[in-house]
C-alpha cells in the first residue's frame, strides 16, 4: 500500500481546485502538508480541513513569483515539520488570448508565476534536499497545451518551458536521490472555466475532444504516487491525465534525416517535395497507440 507517512510536502496554489485535491490526498496518505496559495483565507481553509480530518497541515499564503518566496516556503515547511521531502509546483495562472489580443502584461505575468515561480521554488527545494543529505521529489505541472492550442500560445509557452526544465533538471540530478517529474492534469476547475469560450475551437484541433472533464480528485493519486517512495527510479517523465486515460508524454525527438552531407536550397526543396511535406507532424495534441499491458 502506498504511504506518505513521514513525508513533508509543499504544495503551491493549493487553496482550491487541483492543488487543494493534491493536498487533501497527500495528507490522507500520512503526509504533513504546507498549503500555499496567493489567497490567504483559501490556504488556511484547506489546512484547517486537513487538520480537522486528523492530518497535519499549515498554511503559508504568498505569491510564488515574488523573489525569495521559494526559500520562504521551504523554510516554513522545515520549521513546521522538521524536514521537507517533496515540492509540488502547482500554482499557475491562465490568461487566454489569440495572437492579436495578447497583452504584454498578461504574457509577462504568466511567465512570472508559471515559469519563474516554478524555477525558484524548485531551486530552493533542491538546495534543502542537498543540505539535508536526503532524497526528495519535485512534481511540476505542465499542460497538454504545450503541444500548441488555439488562444493559449503564451500559456502553452510557459508550460512547455516547465516541461523542458523538468527534463533538464532530471538530467542534472540523475546521479542523486532527487527526482523531478511533471504531470499534465485535466480537470473541471476555475481555470478550465476561464478557457471555456475557446473550448470548441480547441477541441476541433485535437484527436480527442473532452465533453466532460474529470474532477480535480481524479488527478490527485498520480501526484501522491510521484511523491512516494514507490516512485523511486521514475524521473524526468511527463505523465498525462486525459479524461480517464493515464499516459506518458513522449519527449521531443529528431526524426531520421532525409539529407546528409552538403546541400543547397534546391536539394532542400526536393527533400520537402519528395518526403518532408507529407511527413509534417500534426499540429496540436495528438495520441499514440496505447501500450500493451501485461
Amino acid at each position: 500500500m502506498i504511504t506518505l507517512t513521514g513525508k513533508a510536502i509543499v504544495i503551491t496554489g493549493a487553496g482550491d481546485g487541483l492543488g487543494a485535491a493534491y493536498a487533501r490526498h497527500a495528507a490522507s496518505l500520512g503526509a504533513a502538508v504546507l498549503v500555499n496559495d496567493i489567497v490567504g483565507p483559501d490556504a488556511e481553509r484547506v489546512a484547517d480541513e486537513i487538520t480537522a480530518a486528523g492530518g497535519r497541515a499549515v498554511a503559508l499564503p504568498c505569491d510564488i513569483s515574488r523573489p525569495g518566496a521559494g526559500r520562504d516556503l521551504v523554510a516554513a515547511c522545515r520549521d513546521a515539520f522538521g524536514t521537507i521531502t517533496g515540492f509540488v509546483n502547482n500554482a499557475g495562472i491562465l490568461r487566454p488570448g489569440k495572437i492579436e489580443a495578447m497583452w504584454p502584461a498578461d504574457l509577462r505575468r504568466m511567465f512570472e508565476v508559471n515559469l519563474f515561480g516554478t524555477a525558484q521554488c524548485t531551486q530552493a527545494a533542491v538546495a534543502a534536499f542537498r543540505e539535508q543529505g536526503s532524497g526528495g521529489a519535485i512534481v511540476n505541472v505542465a499542460s497538454g497545451s504545450q503541444a500548441g492550442d488555439i488562444g493559449l500560445g503564451a500559456y502553452a509557452a510557459t508550460k512547455g518551458g516547465i516541461a523542458s526544465l523538468t527534463y533538464s533538471w532530471a538530467m542534472e540530478l540523475r546521479d542523486t536521490p532527487i527526482r523531478v517529474n511533471a504531470i499534465s492534469p485535466l480537470a473541471e476547475t476555475a481555470m478550465a472555466r476561464t478557457n471555456a469560450a475557446l473550448l470548441a475551437e480547441q477541441s476541433a484541433s485535437r484527436d480527442v475532444a473532452y465533453t466532460t472533464l474529470p474532477t480535480p480528485e481524479t488527478n490527485a493519486p498520480l501526484v501522491s504516487y510521484l511523491l512516494s517512495d514507490a516512485a523511486q527510479g521514475i524521473t524526468g517523465q511527463l505523465v498525462r491525465i486525459a479524461g480517464r486515460d493515464l499516459s506518458l508524454v513522449t519527449h521531443p525527438m529528431i526524426a531520421a534525416p532525409v539529407l546528409t552531407g552538403d546541400w543547397d536550397v534546391d536539394a532542400i526543396a526536393r527533400a520537402f517535395d519528395e518526403t518532408l511535406r507529407d511527413a509534417q507532424p500534426r499540429l496540436g495534441l495528438t495520441y499514440a497507440e496505447p501500450p500493451v499491458t501485461k
